[in-house]
């Protein structure tokens, strides 16, 4: 079976994180993810020490924090401190920056300085002779090469959006990147980042996750990295005003916390229905993530880092539908 991770950004109360985190840990998952957003979330440094104490087995960390908004060293002694706290259980996630330093006035950091700051992070590490593995987010050639070079683990997206055959292209070039940088790809753990929302009531589920449109719209006109596909092409006006205006204060979210529909949220219903979102009953989602789960089943090596969506609650609901209604009949 794939391993499952879960990716839990921290805008719910207290008992209702406490109580996801529990959900996991007892539904097998292998790592809690926390998000570091400077502007947009509470600080992940408290919640996965509250996370430590209050679980036994999973192992938590930020996936993913930066070397800019956080020095390395800064890094380091955090992950330390929480790996104490866990008994060992500590596991660093680590990116060129993403909202965290966008909502800054900052631009992502390059490559080399990836490399620098895992080195820094290493090192110190091996100083306390702390056994804390490090997986990196994936983006362009020359960060994915890094990563494939030096970290423990990658966390990407490799073709999810184009179904079970686009996700084995992804898998087969990342596998080509990998020999190719001197590494067995079936040795190198792959987490899947993917994004859904779950609800009995489809169009509630459907919102929640609007505003990913404009997160896939702002990869193809802010960041350049694919084209627009065919299918959306009569949308590109509407696609390119969405993908500019991304709001990173409220970094994947459909409502600002002021309860208003985020700028970024926008796009119009044919838009989000030609986009074909993850997200429904349960009985809608299961048959799309079944094909996915069936499609990565031969390769032990990749798992899912789920990233469930809904405003407040309704991320403990996705996570909740999913362990009930979905995880039971993946077979």
């Amino acid at each position: 079976m794939p391993s499952i991770d879960v990716f839990m950004m921290q805008d719910l109360e207290y008992q209702a994180y406490m109580e996801s985190a529990k959900l996991a840990e007892k539904s097998g998952f292998e790592n809690f993810w926390l998000i570091d957003s400077t502007d947009a979330y509470t600080d992940y440094c408290a919640w996965d020490s509250l996370i430590a104490v209050n679980t036994s087995r999973i192992r938590i960390g930020p996936g993913v924090t930066n070397p800019i908004t956080r020095h390395p060293r800064v890094t380091a002694n955090h992950m330390l401190t929480l790996n104490e706290l866990s008994k060992g259980r500590a596991i660093l996630g680590l990116g060129t920056g993403d909202n965290a330093v966008r909502s800054m006035g900052w631009s992502p950091v390059s490559h080399s300085v990836m490399r620098e700051a895992m080195e820094i992070i290493r090192n110190k590490f091996r100083e306390r002779r702390a056994d804390i593995p490090i997986y990196v987010a994936i983006g362009g050639p020359l960060n994915t090469k890094m990563a494939l070079q030096l970290a423990d683990g990658v966390i990407g997206g490799v073709g999810l959006r184009e179904g079970p055959d686009g996700l084995i292209r992804g898998l087969e070039r990342l596998k080509a990147a990998a020999k190719e940088a001197g590494r067995d790809f079936s040795n190198l753990p792959v987490k899947l980042n993917y994004g859904f929302a779950i609800s009995h009531n489809r169009k509630e589920a459907i919102e929640e996750m609007r505003w990913s449109v404009s997160t896939l719209m702002r990869g193809i006109f802010v960041r350049g990295t694919s084209a627009l596909p065919t299918h959306l092409e009569r949308f590109r006006e509407e696609a390119k005003r969405i993908g500019e205006s991304y709001d990173y204060f409220n970094h994947m979210r459909t409502h600002t916390l002021g309860g208003q529909l985020a700028r970024h949220s926008l796009a119009s219903d044919e838009l989000v229905e030609a986009v074909g979102l993850p997200a429904g009953t349960p009985e809608d989602f299961l048959p799309r993530f079944k094909s996915l789960w069936q499609a990565i089943s031969p390769m032990p090596n990749v798992g899912f880092f789920l990233v469930p969506h809904g405003d407040k609650g309704g991320r403990k609901r996705t996570l909740e539908l999913f362990v009930r209604e979905v995880l039971p009949k993946l077979g």
